[in-house]
């Protein structure tokens, strides 16, 4: 932890503990700010990575997403910073870690956090004034929240339609059967509570939203007294105490808010059936979602949520447990695809869920689900159940990942909001160790817990989500009718004055910020980066054969052990390829010789956080040609489990065994229906590998590993089973003969020091039981792929009430010298050119230019987009924009900056493993990298220009566009788009 002097402690802030925090190395110091009645805690680390927090309670008070679409507009413009949108200006003037906002059911956080502490300041400056004093002005609730505007722009006196980003977004939400499940899971459940409002918002109540109501929503929630400060790092306290004083003095305390509602138990069970949006004429068997659903008790009781967290893990925690055990082999539905213990705020709740099913085995669920539930508590759990339960509970807990310090923040906050001390939830280790205490002093406790918490209790919630395929469009007439009144109670002056004052509106958006408000933004400078890129904590131990292994030097783990294999797939026979997920999913999904899967999943649950495979892909510095793809297979566990789970990796590598027909049938199905789902819901993925299939193998490979050939090859396998099994098995052991080679395998490492020995003789064993390279040396592969230039326009559609769409092209390679000036341009057109024209002025949720140097392509994107062709139109005018636009040095220099924060990502054991593999094989060197960063830091607003112009200009021409949408809104845009195809999603 950092040294601190009480002393110099400024006035106005009292020290209310100081509670040291052994297993975080740190000391928890709680102050509260005399005048404004501020509460803030500092979790004081050595950890460079800073983080600054400020926590509201906003529960909802009705369905009009209040909390969200202020948690917009706080970040559009405040009283210090008068601009527009200084969350994104800042975007571009900061080497932040992590920079955004999220609502949640019950608080809405404003984290930012940062490796360099100038920065942290400069973005908790803009964040401050942002919550306290946001400027919440007409314009901003307009664009944010709902207007009005004509459907069609032509004509202005015509239909009107409604606009909005949130509104945009949560029509994207409200289109994903499994985002309404979890919903209605919460909602529904706890009606009483702040829960049974959508917090969000629901499309159909948002335009009921007022701004004087959302002012009054922030007048009475947004002050300090009901703000909860968190801070994390290495920043002195009193830095950070210093920093605070002068901006809360002007507050004067008031009465906080009152804790939340608790909701009322229940005394009898209740049943909702609902219903979610499928395309008109899409067959509707096996597409029902089933959900129980119960209120357990207090989430802010820690040894409670401790006792209650064991329990989720032993009924769920793994494929074995047995209660998603029985419910997979019931068969009434593919598979469960959510379950275990949640927090809806202060209530701790737990829910089972099945896709692939039908309304009608809603009650056959039930009783098994309840059945099974009564035969789990009439005998006491094994011992390497219950230790596969503490074995899952130690991660979250202890776990160094990306995003630590919000990870902290997070795990705080409720439990703070609730009276609770915070620091009792920042070593949650000991609740699980009182736990494990009761367990063993009191063998028939989880029984008793059971009976009390699920069979015995009445306040249970039992789903039933079928498919309809009328329901988007009643949804749709709904709104035309409103609409339609709308337009009905006003004069042609009236909607004429609508019109103007959308495309004022629109304008606004786009029009850039005044230099002068951009100006007085804090912000870095150049002389604030790296002059050298940073040099990974790392040792490298080469092998024969060119593969290594890498191992973190000096990088805390806190107790936890990684190790990824990493295999060579250059050669794989072409017609293995389409096989390559089924091998990854086998790792995970099957048993191995002499063990079941479901045996085979609980002993890798007693000593394994996780086990699981995974492909990957880049090119090299030889080139987009040199395309190197890799099966990587990976292992977390702790130091006290790690020659039992170095077993189970040799296991999975060496004895998997897929030869279990009955295993295999169910994973077919399983896999059939979430991909249906999948592309889909993901569909800002699926249009991406979509546009991106011709364009280059590497394309090509990911299109066919994750995006619409991997869907028809398993609708194909699971709709045959028969022919499916001896294919699909074979596959998977060649594909496990092709890569166990150990001219192929090169291995990374994080672990503690005393873990080493015992990994690298497994390494020794593992390689000696590989084949000796000729298998590498003698593999050809016929590819069937050619890239064509040819450029595509497509539209799929699907039951989407907003679009999804990407525009991809041909670009340089990373190891061209326009790679770095390049990635300098797109950032800025991405921020001040696609983002304002269709975020902004477009109200898509989400949109933007990126640039792959690796796969050598440039990607336009957006994502929940109430818009096809005016997208389309949007990217095709880039080139002009970059060909007007006259860029400074120091909008230059904050897109160098924007491009380098990659370099201020803290060093987190996982991800610098993953990341130091990545770049070994793509023969990324020390000096390479460092010609790569001097590149970046020599860009300037020609070099920049002349990059982004030269790949527009050779990309657009080939360029492929893939949108998803639904049927009505592709109907509209092909007059738009001639030569648009139109095809089913799925």
């Amino acid at each position: 932890m950092n040294n601190w002097n009480p002393d110099r402690i400024p006035d106005g802030f009292k020290l209310v503990s100081a509670t040291p925090i052994e297993s975080m190395g740190a000391e928890a110091r709680r102050f509260e700010h005399a005048k404004s009645g501020a509460r803030i805690i500092h979790i004081a680390t050595a950890d460079t990575e800073n983080c600054f927090c400020i926590c509201l309670p906003t529960p909802p008070p009705d369905d009009t997403g209040m909390p969200h679409i202020l948690e917009h507009m706080t970040l559009a413009g405040s009283e210090k910073y008068p601009l527009k949108e200084p969350f994104f200006e800042m975007i571009k003037r900061s080497m932040a870690t992590f920079i955004n906002a999220l609502t949640g059911n019950d608080m809405t956080y404003y984290p930012v956090s940062s490796n360099i502490h100038k920065d942290l300041f400069n973005l908790a400056d803009v964040y401050f004034d942002a919550v306290f004093h946001p400027l919440l002005s007409r314009d901003i609730f307009l664009r944010e929240a709902h207007h009005l505007a004509p459907a069609d722009p032509a004509d202005p006196t015509g239909s009107l339609r409604m606009d909005g980003i949130v509104y945009s977004e949560m029509k994207g939400v409200f289109s994903d059967p499994e985002s309404i499940l979890e919903r209605d899971g919460c909602r529904r459940l706890l009606p009483d509570t702040c829960h049974g409002f959508e917090s969000g918002g629901d499309p159909e109540a948002i335009p009921d939203l007022t701004l004087d109501e959302l002012r009054a929503f922030h007048a009475t929630n947004y002050h300090p007294s009901n703000a909860f400060i968190i801070l994390y790092g290495d920043i002195p306290s009193e830095d950070y105490l210093s920093f605070l004083a002068p901006r809360l003095e002007p507050f004067d305390r008031i009465e906080p808010l009152p804790p939340a509602r608790r909701q009322t138990p229940w005394r009898e069970p209740r049943t909702l059936r609902d219903v979610y949006p499928i395309p008109a004429g899409s067959d509707p068997s096996e597409k029902t979602y089933l959900m129980l659903s119960w209120l357990l008790g207090d989430a802010a009781d820690p040894e409670q949520s401790a006792l209650l967290n064991i329990l989720s893990l032993l009924l769920v925690g793994n494929d074995g447990a047995p209660l998603k055990k029985a419910v997979n082999d019931s068969h009434l539905g593919s598979n469960v695809f959510f379950d275990g213990m949640d927090a809806c705020g202060l209530e701790a709740t737990f829910h089972i869920a099945i896709d692939g099913s039908e309304p009608d085995r809603l009650d056959a669920f039930r009783s098994l689900v309840l059945d099974t539930l009564r035969d789990i508590a009439s005998r006491p759990f094994a011992e390497e159940q219950i230790k596969a339960a503490f074995q899952q509970s130690v991660y979250p807990c202890v776990e160094i990942v990306n995003g630590y310090p919000l990870n902290v923040a997070f795990r705080i906050a409720s439990a703070w909001n609730a009276g609770r001390d915070p620091a009792e939830y920042l070593d949650f280790m000991r609740y699980y160790d009182a736990v494990r205490s009761r367990l063993e002093a009191d063998p028939q406790l989880l029984g008793r817990v059971i009976r009390e918490k699920f069979i015995d209790n009445p306040h249970r919630l039992d789903i039933a989500l079928a498919p309809d395929a009328g329901c988007g469009a009643k949804a749709d007439a709904a709104l035309a009718e409103r609409l339609a009144k709308i337009r009905a109670s006003l004069s042609d002056d009236e909607v004429r004055a609508i019109a103007a004052d959308a495309e004022r509106l629109s304008q606004l958006n786009a029009t850039p910020n005044p230099p002068e408000l951009v100006a007085a933004l804090p912000c870095l400078a150049t002389t604030d980066i790296p002059e050298r890129p940073r040099k990974f904590p790392i040792e490298t131990t080469e092998l024969d054969g060119g593969r290594a292994i890498i191992e973190t030097h000096g990088l805390p783990t806190n107790g936890i052990v990684y190790l990824t294999a990493s295999f060579d797939l250059t050669g794989l026979p072409e017609d293995l390829w389409p096989f390559v997920p089924r091998y990854t999913g086998a790792i995970s999904d099957f048993g191995v010789e002499g063990s079941d899967w479901a045996e085979t999943a609980r002993r890798r649950a007693a000593v394994c956080g996780s086990l699981s495979a995974s492909f990957s892909g880049g090119s090299t510095v030889r080139g987009v040609d040199d395309y190197v793809p890799t099966i990587n297979v990976s292992l977390k566990t702790t130091l006290s489990s790690l020659n039992e789970a170095l077993d189970a990796f040799e296991d999975a590598l060496f004895r998997l065994d897929p030869c279990d027909r009955e295993r295999m049938d169910e994973l077919l199905v399983q896999e059939r229906t979430a991909m249906r789902a999948e592309v889909v819901q993901d569909a800002r993925a699926t249009t991406r590998y979509h546009a991106l299939r011709s364009l280059s193998l590497s394309g090509h490979r990911a299109n066919q590993i994750y995006g619409l050939p991997q869907l028809a090859l398993i609708e194909r396998l699971a709709g045959d089973t028969d022919a499916a099994y001896p294919a699909v098995t074979d596959a998977i052991l060649r594909i496990r003969g092709f890569i166990l080679d150990r001219s192929r395998a090169d291995f990374a490492v994080a672990a503690p020091p005393e873990a080493m020995a015992a990994i690298r003789g497994r390494i020794d064993k593992w390689r000696s039981m590989m084949a000796d390279g000729s298998s590498a040396a003698g593999a050809t592969s016929t590819q069937l792929f050619t890239p064509s230039l040819e450029p595509r326009l497509e539209g799929l559609s699907a039951s989407l009430q907003v679009a999804f769409s990407a525009f991809a092209m041909p670009a340089p390679h990373f190891t061209d010298v326009r790679s770095m000036p390049l990635r300098v341009a797109a950032s800025l057109v991405s921020s001040d050119y696609i983002l304002p024209e269709l975020r902004f002025k477009g109200n898509a949720y989400g949109a933007g230019l990126s640039y792959d140097g690796s796969g050598a392509r440039l990607v336009f994107s957006s994502f929940r987009d109430p818009h096809v062709a005016e997208t389309y139109e949007v990217y095709g005018k880039a080139l002009d924009y970059v060909k007007s636009v006259k860029w400074t040095k120091e909008q230059i220099d904050n897109a160098i900056m924007t491009v380098a924060k990659s370099e201020a990502v803290p060093f987190r054991p996982a991800s610098t493993i993953a990341t130091s593999l990545s770049l070994r094989l793509a023969r990324m060197t020390e000096d390479f990298t460092l010609r790569q960063w001097r590149n970046l830091l020599a860009t300037t607003p020609e070099t920049a220009r002349d990059a982004i112009v030269e790949a527009l200009e050779a990309g657009l021409p080939h360029g492929s566009f893939a949108v998803a949408a639904s049927a009505e809104m592709l109907d509209a845009a092909k007059a738009r788009l001639p030569g648009m195809t139109v095809s089913p999603l799925c």
